[in-house]
């Protein structure tokens, strides 16, 4: 009840029963779709979780209203739930913060955090937070005032050259496969169109 009652508070009487797809629920969203705000990365950790990536650096950089990039968000998780492994042993989040705290859109995040939490039906593993910015704490701090206990005790921050990331995040059985190009893994963050492209060749059944 909780997952429709927020559906339809998002996407409208109307598009809250239409697939979830690019080209239905999703079609008025192509902005903020093109950001890449989350994206699966097609990959798992060592416990078949998938990985996913989350980049707050993107926000305020397009013309998009709030609830738009939230559905973007349902929309990446419901694609990284087409795995079945993902369904059973839920997900991680690799997080790149913005580069300044007047970037952050507190509004949206806490929409976001109350959709994970209880609307969504996955399973969040962790939030791994990557070469945390000199405010991470300011942010931690606010983020707990919103963020639900469970999401809480469930978020890891990751410091230093990018070797010791990579290192770091190998402990949680991520591979470099799954992190983007940034941190010195193959995840190309550029291809955020050729992604939505090929989601939209599979969802029309030309895959």
């Amino acid at each position: 009840m909780t997952y429709w009652d927020k559906r339809i508070e998002l996407f409208g009487e109307t598009k809250a029963f239409m697939r979830l797809t690019l080209d239905e629920a999703l079609a008025d969203d192509s902005v903020a779709l093109s950001l890449g705000f989350l994206r699966p990365t097609d990959h798992s950790d060592s416990t078949g979780r998938a990985i996913l990536f989350m980049d707050f650096s993107q926000e305020g950089k397009a013309d998009y209203t709030a609830f738009s990039l939230v559905r973007a968000v349902w929309y990446a998780i419901h694609v990284a739930l087409e795995d079945e492994k993902a369904q059973k042993g839920g997900m991680v989040i690799l997080v790149k913060q913005g580069n300044d705290l007047r970037q952050w859109d507190i509004k949206t995040s806490k929409e976001m955090s109350g959709n994970m939490a209880g609307a969504l039906p996955f399973r969040l593993g962790c939030f791994h937070l990557c070469h945390p910015p000199s405010f991470i704490n300011i942010v931690l701090k606010i983020a707990h005032l919103f963020m639900p206990k469970k999401l809480r005790s469930r978020i890891r921050t990751h410091k230093g050259i990018n070797e010791e990331v990579i290192d770091s995040l190998a402990a949680y059985g991520i591979p470099k496969s799954a992190l983007p190009d940034i941190w010195g893994g193959n995840l190309k963050l550029e291809c955020r169109s050729e992604w939505l492209e090929a989601r939209r060749l599979i969802e029309n059944g030309r895959d």
